[in-house]
């Protein structure tokens, strides 16, 4: 059954305005948690002027700077707990260049609370961070 082309733009129209902008979706993580994530990515790539950039924006909107700060200097394998760790080593396992997301990381993702919303919006996020790191100029290594 084919979709009537009004509603199939509909759809489409709809999706681009729930994603308009890389941390200001309409559900699934907060705005902190994609900063986490961004940054997780971007230090996994070797960019660490970008992830000292999305460490910052993390920081102040999780008010949690102590731990945005581990993770930024020890990396991964997260040194964090609960939900931060869960995120931060499922964006990591994400960033490879053979992206896994295996039982281990989904059970620890749930038993801190993240639900399916956040679950797609945490592999959006690796997905949009990993493309626009792809595009961009070459690594600044500390």
């Amino acid at each position: 059954m084919m979709f009537d082309t009004s509603i199939r733009h509909g759809i489409f129209h709809a999706s681009v305005q729930a994603r308009q902008g890389l941390f200001r979706r309409a559900r699934g993580l907060d705005e902190g948690e994609r900063a986490l994530v961004a940054l997780v990515v971007s230090r996994e790539a070797g960019h660490m002027e970008l992830a000292r950039h999305h460490a910052l924006a993390a920081a102040a909107a999780l008010r949690d700077p102590f731990a945005v700060a581990l993770l930024l200097e020890e990396g991964l394998p997260s040194p964090l707990t609960g939900r931060l760790g869960a995120l931060a080593t499922a964006a990591g396992a994400l960033a490879r260049k053979q992206p896994t997301l295996g039982r281990f990381e989904l059970k620890r993702l749930a038993s801190n609370g993240v639900d399916a919303d956040e679950l797609v919006d945490l592999v959006a996020t690796v997905a949009e961070v990993s493309s626009s790191l792809h595009a961009a100029v070459p690594r600044h290594d500390a």
